[in-house]
């Protein structure tokens, strides 16, 4: 009964959640009836908790049980009466279902081993899960950052600079990370009345799973139901991703937020029709700017390259005449306004404490020239100790065969992962960062993030041999 507790505190998020995305969908829906609940939970949890924040911040509410609910209660009000306005002014329908692609006949084989596949699947996530909610956690950054600060959270009712009870005015370096994962933590135990560790520790077994579901959809969007289970299997099989969506870490809170900013430019620029790819993006400038609230290298690593790639999407579109100058001007104000929205405060609340923009440590004056040992340390962890098998070799090699396929729209998540990869070697290169690439503490948490954008890299270039290339998302330009 206890962990009850965990899909009731995701109620009201979730339903904002929602209710936002129906809104930013209007009379042109986009997303299918799985993408937008899990969209809805996941980018209504991470908007909810920033709210949350401000409303602490400007003195509004204290962290306990009703402090936390009057903020979600108040805005998914508002939400729905704005939601339901607007389907009386301008009704649309909801019934979006992708079209299969044509594959060859299945073996059977391939169908008996997917089915067995899926079933280990399913028992690794159900005992990682188990594990998750009944061990008490006792992995350093767990109990030092994100269970720490969010029993303070709980405990004071406040978000202190500090985390030291013996100088209480000094500030804490762990404050300089985004206080959603530990507010959420703190919602939790608010709710339920008390601080019950598998409580806390659940919420990222949903976040694991909120992935997993958008990655089989994206794939289920481009390729089959076939395709898009044999995703799960592959990117489960993961070790290092296993490891992380099983424990109270939040690099797969991250990947998710990072996967739905993605995965929703790649679909805009799939699109043709132009009230379509106006909704995507809305609903990537949305993803984009809630994911600076997650970690601080969503803002210092990923923000740049998701900008980059959106200005290159609006220059070409505009250059081939797919956009006007005012399609592209409403998309440049909507990212504008929901960044001024969402990451201007946080902006606004670092400065003003003098908080760092890395992890608990500043990014300047990080530069110390070439490393030695990092190169031959990023190589091993990344093809010869197994965190990932046979993900990158087999992602690379796919790549080099078939260079061409980047011509489509398909360039946008393989510019991204290949450049966000190798902004990170850069850092560990030749950065003081360099320590957490040779003790292996640093790199390879990186690749979780992007790891989901790789896997999906991956079945759409295996789905290309299969089918038609006029039917495969990579040969679409």
């Amino acid at each position: 009964m206890t962990l009850l507790w965990i899909p009731v505190g995701m109620i009201l998020p979730a339903l904002s959640g929602w209710f936002l995305l129906r809104i930013l969908e209007n009379r042109t829906p986009v997303l299918l009836r799985l993408e937008r609940w899990v969209l809805g939970f996941l980018l209504g949890l991470t908007g909810t908790m920033e709210l949350t924040f401000l409303a602490r911040w400007a003195g509004l509410i204290t962290l306990n049980r009703w402090g936390f609910l009057s903020v979600q209660l108040i805005l998914t009000a508002l939400l729905a009466i704005a939601f339901i306005i607007g389907r009386l002014l301008s009704p649309s329908n909801l019934n979006l279902t992708p079209t299969p692609k044509a594959l060859r006949p299945t073996p059977f084989i391939l169908k008996i081993l997917l089915v067995l596949a899926l079933l280990w699947t399913v028992v690794k996530l159900a005992m990682g899960s188990f594990i998750l909610v009944t061990t008490p956690p006792f992995y350093d950054d767990t109990v030092k950052n994100w269970n720490l600060r969010g029993k303070i959270f709980y405990l004071t009712g406040n978000i202190p600079l500090s985390l030291n009870t013996q100088d209480p005015k000094a500030t804490d370096p762990l404050s300089s990370y985004p206080p959603t994962v530990p507010l959420v933590k703190a919602s939790l135990a608010s709710l339920a009345g008390r601080w019950d560790e598998g409580i806390v520790n659940g919420i990222h077994a949903l976040w694991f799973f909120a992935l997993i579901a958008l990655l089989y959809a994206a794939l289920r969007r481009q390729s089959s139901r076939l395709f898009g289970l044999w995703g799960i299997v592959v990117f489960v099989s993961l070790p290092f991703a296993l490891f992380q969506g099983v424990n109270a870490y939040a690099d797969i809170f991250v990947a998710a937020h990072l996967f739905a900013a993605v995965h929703l430019l790649f679909l805009a620029a799939r699109e043709q029709d132009n009230a379509r790819r106006d909704t995507f993006l809305r609903l990537f400038a949305l993803a984009t700017a809630l994911l600076t609230f997650t970690k601080n290298e969503a803002l210092i690593l990923h923000l740049p390259v998701l900008l980059a790639l959106f200005a290159g999407l609006l220059v070409l579109r505009f250059r081939k005449r797919h956009m006007t100058a005012g399609m592209c001007v409403r998309a440049v104000a909507w990212m504008g306004g929901f960044l001024l929205v969402l990451l201007l405060p946080w902006l606004c609340y670092k400065w003003g404490n003098a908080l760092t923009f890395g992890n608990a440590k500043s990014i300047g004056g990080t530069f110390a020239g070439w490393q030695p040992y990092v190169l031959s340390t990023l190589w091993a962890n990344t093809f010869f100790e197994g965190n990932w098998h046979l993900l990158f070799p087999l992602l690379f090699a796919l790549v080099l065969c078939r260079w061409k396929a980047l011509r489509s729209p398909l360039l946008i998540p393989a510019g991204f992962l290949f450049v966000s990869l190798a902004m990170q070697i850069g850092l560990f290169l030749f950065t003081s960062l360099s320590a957490e690439a040779t003790m292996q503490t640093g790199f390879a948490r990186g690749v979780v993030q992007l790891s989901p954008v790789a896997v999906f890299l991956l079945m759409l270039f295996l789905h290309g041999i299969f089918v038609d290339p006029k039917d495969s998302a990579i040969g679409q330009n």
